[in-house]
This record gives structure tokens, C-alpha cells and sequence, in this order.
């Protein structure tokens, strides 16, 4: 600040010495050094004054703007990271859920096919007795109708027998003897196949 102040009453010396030598001249006002020392000393004087005034009241509040701003951008860092951690959080939570509901699913699933595979072979077992019981009726009906056949045809052999006989022979014979005789022939014939 010395070296300033210095240069400073040094220009101003030299000013004052050139204004004492030289006479007013005509011209130009801006190249009139009589009006150096002058505007030196203006010149200072609002420098000082723009010195002080940017120095102790825009300094500070362009200050305070940045601290402001720099506190500002670093909260909003922190609620950015809070944020992301949050939403890591709601993440994982969802995953670990969705493979909850997976397995909770795959369980379900499971129940019902064994369930229905349970159920089937219930029902499998009923229509097999079912069909078991069918079948055993069928066959008794069919061993029914098969002796109803057999006595039929016994009883129709017996007749048509003593027939031919009398018509070939023309021997009477006893008719419960020949009967019983054809009857126990033609059972024997019968069961054989």
C-alpha cells in the first residue's frame, strides 16, 4: 500500500512541476496537465471509497451467497443419498417380496397337484371298483344266462333225442331215463369248453 501511496504524490509532483512550466495551451482538455493532480487525487479517492465499499458490503454478500449456495448444494447431497439409500431399501424390499410371493406360489402349486394327484387316484380306485363290481355282475349275468342257455339246450336236446331215436330206431325207451342220460352227457360236453 506504501509503494502505491508513493507513486501516487510522485505523479502529483511531477504534475504540479509540469503545470508551473508550461503556459496554458489550447487544446485538448484530457492532455491539459494542469488537471492531472486533480484527477489523481479523484481518482484515489474513489478507488478507496469502490475499495471499502466492495470489501464491506458486496464481499460479504456475494460471501454469504456462496456459503449459502455451497450449503444448499451439500444438503441436497445428503437427501440425494438418503434418497438412494431409501430407494435400495424399497428395492430389496420389493425383491425379497416378489420372491415371497414365488415361493408362497410354488408351495400352492405344489398342494394342488399333489391334491388333485390324490383326488384322481381316489376316483381312480372308485371307477376301478365300480368297474370291478360291473364286471363281477356281468359275469354272474353271463354265467346266469349261460346255465339258462345250457338247461335250454339240455332240455331241447332231450326232446329232439328221443325224436330221433323213435324215428330211427323205433324203440320206445323210458323218457326220465333217456332225459337224465342226454342231460348229463350234454353237461359234461358243455362245461368241457
Amino acid at each position: 500500500m506504501s509503494y502505491f501511496i508513493k507513486l501516487f504524490f510522485y505523479f502529483t509532483l511531477m504534475s504540479s512541476s509540469i503545470v508551473h512550466a508550461s503556459d496554458t495551451k489550447a487544446g485538448l482538455p484530457q492532455l491539459d496537465l494542469s488537471t492531472y493532480p486533480s484527477l489523481m487525487f479523484w481518482a484515489v479517492i474513489s478507488l478507496i471509497i469502490g475499495y471499502f465499499l466492495m470489501s464491506f458490503l458486496v464481499a460479504p454478500n456475494i460471501k454469504s451467497i456462496l456459503n449459502l449456495r455451497e450449503t444448499n448444494i451439500q444438503n441436497d447431497l445428503v437427501k440425494a443419498k438418503a434418497s438412494t439409500q431409501e430407494n435400495e431399501k424399497i428395492k430389496q424390499e420389493i425383491i425379497d417380496h416378489q420372491k415371497d410371493i414365488k415361493l408362497r406360489s410354488q408351495k400352492l402349486i405344489n398342494e394342488a397337484l399333489s391334491d388333485s394327484k390324490l383326488s384322481i387316484e381316489k376316483t381312480e380306485h372308485d371307477i376301478a371298483k365300480k368297474i370291478n363290481s360291473k364286471i363281477s355282475k356281468a359275469d354272474k349275468n353271463i354265467q346266469e344266462l349261460q346255465k339258462d342257455i345250457i338247461s335250454d339246450i339240455v332240455n331241447s336236446a332231450d326232446e329232439i333225442i328221443i325224436e330221433i331215436v323213435k324215428k330211427f330206431t323205433n324203440i320206445n325207451h323210458d323218457k326220465a331215463n333217456l332225459k337224465q342220460v342226454v342231460k348229463a352227457a350234454s353237461k359234461n360236453i358243455l362245461t368241457e369248453k
